[in-house]
């Protein structure tokens, strides 16, 4: 079934929008641009009104994820010992900027609230893995290894 087909299976009302997208993030992994224009047309709603409804919905992805997702706490211990710049020394080393994916596919940077596990801050999860005690320097190492 294509992305129109499934769309175009729904009932034509806004009731529709939220087993659409859930539907579409289940099968492709995220909702593109053009899902999104697609939605709206069918709904007969704007793509503002899906843009606004995803603020609250935070499962929903709209870009393709990498092979490796990266989450970085932006707890307040985190943020105390370091997680900014382990952010930016992601970004700087793996040409990624956060919240997306690099373009050779290999990492999308994400950030969380917090992992639960303050003492041990700062903490990164790679692929489900939780890493903790991390430094900028030290991150770079695990996620070479991890990727390559």
């Amino acid at each position: 079934m294509t992305n129109k087909e499934i769309i175009e299976s729904y009932n034509r009302s806004k009731e529709s929008l939220n087993p659409i997208l859930d539907e579409l993030q289940d099968i492709n992994g995220f909702i593109s641009k053009e899902d999104i224009s697609k939605i709206a047309n069918y709904l007969e709603i704007t793509e503002k009104e899906i843009m606004i409804f995803l603020k609250y919905k935070k499962n929903i992805k709209l870009e393709k994820q990498g092979e490796n997702i990266v989450i970085v706490c932006k707890g307040p211990n985190c943020l105390k010992k370091g997680s900014i710049e382990i952010i930016q020394e992601i970004e700087k080393n793996f040409d990624v900027k956060e919240g997306h994916t690099s373009k050779d596919g290999k990492l999308t940077l994400e950030t969380k609230n917090c992992f639960k596990k303050c003492g041990f801050a700062p903490n990164v999860e790679i692929n489900g893995k939780l890493y903790s005690n991390c430094t900028k320097e030290n991150i770079v190492k695990i996620l070479k290894n991890v990727i390559y």
